[in-house]
């Protein structure tokens, strides 16, 4: 037996306590990993809390995100470029309940993490990396373009924004005050989020792709300043997609290749993901409250 973050009922962070979970045992092409590290995101938060439906059985595990060592093979296991698994790599990636001691993970959605890599940072990198890469796979930007990111100081936001200079675009986020040096460190331009947004903006005919990653404001900006709808890109809100007619993210961009290659942009310095904070297992509820509340830039991570 090992521990894992489990919840019998759904609800607030309050409903997470830490419980024995049976060691996972690997089937063809998966392997077990001892958790190093394990991001959470705003759809584990969705899931606990019931926002999103699920008929998983209680008492349920939460998170994917992850990074740690390889402790278990099981027949035919191999990375998403072909090498085959060894007991003792140290991966990053996903794997279903990850805020846990140990889990059971698809040998095809690791990755080697990189030595230089740091392991809490790597625990954090697969859902707000790989959407990042799937937003601009959905709506692809260039040196010609002039980028509006919402939500630029999450996860996704700011590593989606960060690809997007690298191309060469203008970029602008959004995001609060205090986060305004930050990102212009990056080479993210600032503009303060709420109520009144589109006046702090270029005037239209500037702004040539939207990448919302948090809620609509960044679209309906995007609208009001005659962004084509074929430029702008929603990871979480639906209700816009359907009202708007902007494209949702797109999917087939998450793959392990793409994960490999975020991992060694960040171990080579090319790449930022901050991490705000980090919890030992025991306190997972207080990560998930940290989650849910303002924080600084980048990701909150469960150390087990």
């Amino acid at each position: 037996m090992s521990r894992a973050a489990l919840y019998d009922r759904t609800g607030g962070p309050e409903v997470l306590y830490i419980g024995d979970a049976a060691d996972p045992q690997p089937g063809p092409g998966q392997v077990v990993v001892r958790v190093q590290a394990a991001g959470l995101n705003p759809v584990d938060s969705k899931l606990r809390s019931g926002f999103i439906p699920s008929d998983a059985p209680f008492p349920r595990r939460v998170g994917s995100d992850l990074a740690g060592t390889v402790i278990a093979v099981g027949e035919g296991a191999v990375y998403g470029d072909g090498r085959p698994v060894s007991v003792g790599d140290e991966v990053l990636g996903r794997g279903p309940g990850a805020v846990a001691e140990r889990t059971l993970a698809e040998a095809a959605e690791l990755a080697i993490r990189p030595h230089e890599l740091p392991v809490d940072v790597a625990g954090g990198l697969w859902i707000a990396g790989l959407t990042a890469v799937s937003c601009l796979a959905t709506v692809p930007v260039d040196a010609d373009d002039v980028v509006l990111v919402g939500g630029s100081t999450g996860g996704v936001g700011l590593m989606a924004a960060q690809l997007a200079v690298a191309t060469g675009a203008r970029v602008i986020g959004t995001a609060g005050p205090r986060a305004a040096e930050f990102l212009e460190s990056l080479g993210i331009e600032p503009v303060a989020y709420g109520e009144g947004l589109v006046d702090r903006l270029p005037p239209a005919g500037t702004i040539t792709a939207v990448i919302d990653c948090h809620g609509r404001e960044a679209l309906d900006a995007g609208i009001a300043l005659g962004v084509p709808v074929d430029r702008m890109v929603a990871i979480a809100a639906y209700g816009a997609v359907h009202e708007l007619g902007v494209h949702n993210v797109e999917r087939s961009a998450r793959t392990a290749q793409n994960l490999a290659g975020l991992a060694a942009g960040i171990a080579a310095g090319d790449l930022l993901l901050p991490v705000a904070a980090t919890f030992p297992l025991d306190e997972v509820a207080a990560a998930f409250e940290a989650l849910e509340s303002s924080h600084a830039p980048g990701k909150i991570v469960v150390l087990p």
